[in-house]
């Protein structure tokens, strides 16, 4: 019995796996060796490249492109045109808003979220997150931040300023450690 919904212009590649439950729709390309859990949904035009792992109940919005070796725990929420490059790993509960960037070899821990608007109900999106970036565990991350490259940003901080300097953060507003 087939309990998935799936677009009939779906394209993967060799060794594809899927649970049950998923949705998939127009125009989604998926590489080879992926992996997909069960009540998963990838919107249309979504990207998955080689070697990558989505886990279950995560719900990927349209035009997000995800590349290859990477990891995406379950229930993750992605906004759309979400740009993830190679070797992210994404743990469980993270919510990321529209045009976010995970540059290569970042990790977020379990329940990250980034910010889509102010608190005067601005919508802001694009946060960036640079190459080698640490998250950890239940951080914030306002609309629009930029996080540099080779730093860490210690469990359940907020970061509210754009962060270039290669240290350690933590705090609610971070602040630079070391």
């Amino acid at each position: 019995m087939n309990t998935n919904i799936i677009s009939s212009d779906f394209k993967n590649g060799e060794n594809f796996k899927i649970g049950h439950f998923c949705v998939i729709e127009e125009g989604v390309e998926v590489g080879n060796n992926v992996s997909i859990a069960n009540y998963t949904i990838l919107h249309k035009g979504v990207k998955i490249g080689d070697n990558t792992v989505i886990g279950s109940y995560c719900e990927i919005d349209a035009g997000c492109d995800i590349r290859r070796h990477v990891t995406v725990q379950g229930r993750i929420r992605m906004g759309s045109g979400c740009l993830v490059e190679d070797n992210v790993t994404i743990k469980y509960g993270t919510i990321l808003t529209s045009n976010v960037l995970l540059k290569e070899n970042c990790f977020l821990g379990p329940n990250v979220i980034t910010l889509g608007s102010t608190h005067k109900r601005v919508t802001v999106h694009g946060t960036i997150i640079g190459n080698n970036t640490y998250i950890g565990a239940g951080t914030k991350i306002a609309g629009g931040i930029i996080i540099g490259s080779d730093l860490t940003v210690g469990a359940l901080s907020f970061v509210n300023k754009n962060v270039d300097e290669k240290g350690v953060y933590a705090g609610t507003p971070i602040r630079k450690l070391r």
